[in-house]
């Protein structure tokens, strides 16, 4: 799978990001940078994306799970992340 992902000004549905099955086993994921201001904000959206890519694949895999449980799901991951790399990754003064 080729996996592009293009930076925006706006995304067209107003969203953060937004993540898409492509023709040819590829798939693009969407940044908007009016949405997403600061590295802190761009880095949670494109994790967030990049989480929808995993389950489709493990969908294509033959794993079965509801949107409403996925968006939990990824959620759940994101906090998790967050909480690990506040404990890892030294702050900046």
């Amino acid at each position: 799978m080729i996996l592009e992902i293009k930076k925006v000004k706006r995304c067209r549905n107003g969203a953060y990001g937004n993540f898409l099955m492509r023709p040819n086993n590829t798939a693009l994921i969407t940044i908007s940078l009016k949405k997403n201001p600061t590295l802190a904000e761009y880095a949670a959206t494109l994790l967030h994306e990049m989480l929808h890519c995993y389950t489709t694949l493990l969908r294509r895999e033959g794993f079965r799970v509801t949107n409403s449980k996925e968006h939990k799901w990824i959620e759940a991951c994101e906090i998790a992340v967050i909480d690990v790399m506040q404990k890892i990754l030294p702050r900046r003064k």
